[in-house]
């Protein structure tokens, strides 16, 4: 059975389909899946579900994009009340760590996620505002040290989002090497960058692969590098469907519903058939391979 280690099966496109969606991951062959969440409303949801279905795990944390939420509220309360952004800055982290403490010992939960660092287009988040960026970086970067020691504390696997931020995530960890967790760590959708390859095989790493791999030749020619024992499959549902169902989707546009043409876990089945023609290897031996990775990474069983 594959395992798709990254979707978003609590985000609202999803929302009273779930079961339906999971029916269709099992007939794929697809039988455990990893529910990841990127702010605490969903990672609660993400807890949810894992614990009302056969096979689903859950990940909680909070998004880079979402440090932005509590950056702009603080700056708020610091105008209102004269406190110091800094001062603001470690209280909230202390709130969100007592609830992400709470969940992170909740029974199915293998991962803190997804968390990381992100300079694609922040203006353009659900909040709509713009901030200064060297200061919302050091949001981003003071979010992802706690939880980066949460997990630590809880011997938890992380889920970490990079996203045209590889310069900065390379000199954080540079200058804070004791937060590397070898054999706990993936890079999620992982950017088709040397630096970042290299950076996996010293810290001893995972990289997720997604469904771009069927359609960027760039990725493709990066995947190729990447040995199977460092791979783990991933579809960041409901984003980056595949081929073919990407080009089928888009042909049928006015024809499907939104929820119709979305990314599933099924899809998993798609990336592994597509790393398999890369790599000139057989299906099983991806197969086998990236589900002994994935139950490495997050601790899960073999077997649904």
């Amino acid at each position: 059975m594959l395992i798709d280690t990254h979707a978003h099966l609590n985000f609202k496109v999803y929302k009273n389909r779930v079961d339906q969606v999971l029916a269709r991951a099992q007939a794929a062959g697809v039988g455990q899946s990893l529910v990841v969440g990127s702010h605490l409303k969903n990672s609660r949801l993400a807890i949810k579900l894992a614990q009302t279905h056969d096979g689903v795990w859950a990940a909680v944390g909070i998004h880079p994009h979402h440090s932005l939420e509590y950056l702009l509220k603080a700056q708020q309360q610091s105008k209102m009340t004269g406190e110091s952004m800094t001062e603001l800055l470690e209280l909230i982290l202390d709130q969100v760590n007592d609830e992400l403490e709470e969940s992170v010992v909740q029974e199915k939960v293998v991962a803190i996620g997804e968390v990381g660092l992100d300079l694609f287009e922040y203006q353009q988040t659900q909040y709509q505002e713009s901030v200064d960026l060297a200061v919302f970086l050091v949001w981003q970067r003071a979010f992802l040290r706690r939880q980066l020691q949460l997990a630590a504390a809880n011997n938890k696997a992380i889920i970490l989002h990079n996203h045209q931020a590889t310069d900065q995530l390379l000199e954080f960890f540079a200058d804070q090497s004791d937060l590397i967790l070898p054999q706990k760590m993936v890079l999620h959708c992982c950017e088709p960058d040397q630096r970042l390859f290299q950076f996996a095989k010293d810290h001893q790493l995972f990289i997720g692969v997604d469904g771009d791999v069927t359609y960027d030749q760039v990725k493709q020619d990066f995947i190729k590098q990447v040995p199977l024992e460092m791979l783990v499959l991933e579809t960041d549902c409901p984003f980056m469907t595949p081929e073919p169902d990407r080009s089928e989707f888009r042909a049928k546009k006015d024809q499907l519903k939104y929820f119709e043409r979305v990314c599933e876990p099924r899809h998993v089945a798609y990336i592994a058939q597509k790393i398999a023609e890369l790599k000139a290897v057989s299906f099983d031996q991806v197969a086998e391979q990236t589900t002994a990775n994935a139950v490495q990474l997050f601790g899960l069983p073999s077997k649904t």
